[in-house]
């Protein structure tokens, strides 16, 4: 005749139990969040959706390791990331092609950002007027009928500042800065042709 199993080995089994299906409910509700994570990390859903999967299968796998008075999204992004870092790891070693090649480098910015500065410095020597325009219509995009609106001018002041402004600029940054200037096409309608 078999003993009977104890109370206390019965309560141990659901509790365990109970705290597995705590921890995959607490798993689900955070895979969102994971992939969004990924994507940030990745850049490719498909490369964001392996992570995802790898990072959901290591936690299973882990759950014993896991206090559920923790936090799961801190653990599982940790465990996320190390993922990421490891594939970049073992990627090191692989041979790349061209195109990853291409996209792994960058060019050094410390050029442009001595020139950005040396723009900014020359900026800060042109009346207020030509400085906010250049800037609304050089580094902002806008047109000239739009920054005519905005400092409350007429078309054709808004043009003359733009010239000035660019004559400046190009008088204070020197030749180096003097790259071609965009040709303007303009078309001659058929009826201007007939006097």
């Amino acid at each position: 005749m078999q003993a009977p199993t104890p109370n206390s080995a019965v309560s141990t089994a659901s509790k365990s139990l109970w705290e597995r299906r705590a921890f995959e409910k607490q798993l689900l509700n955070i895979i969102p969040d994971l992939r969004a994570f990924a994507r940030f990390l990745a850049g490719n859903p498909t490369e964001a959706d392996d992570l995802v999967q790898d990072t959901v299968v290591r936690a299973l796998n882990a759950y014993e390791h896991f206090d559920l008075t923790t936090n799961i999204k801190a653990w599982t992004f940790t465990i996320l990331r190390n993922i990421r870092i490891n594939s970049y790891r073992k990627r090191r070693f692989e041979e790349l092609d061209d195109a990853t090649m291409a996209t792994m480098s960058v060019k050094a910015n410390q050029e442009d950002c001595i020139e950005l500065k040396e723009v900014i410095c020359a900026l800060e020597t042109l009346p207020k007027a030509q400085r906010e325009v250049i800037t609304l219509v050089r580094a902002g995009g806008l047109s000239y009928e739009e920054a005519a609106v905005i400092m409350g001018c007429k078309l054709g002041t808004i043009k003359s500042r733009v010239n000035r402004a660019d004559a400046a600029l190009r008088a204070v940054l020197g030749t180096d800065f003097r790259g071609p200037r965009p040709v303007r096409q303009t078309s001659i309608a058929t009826e201007d042709l007939h006097v």
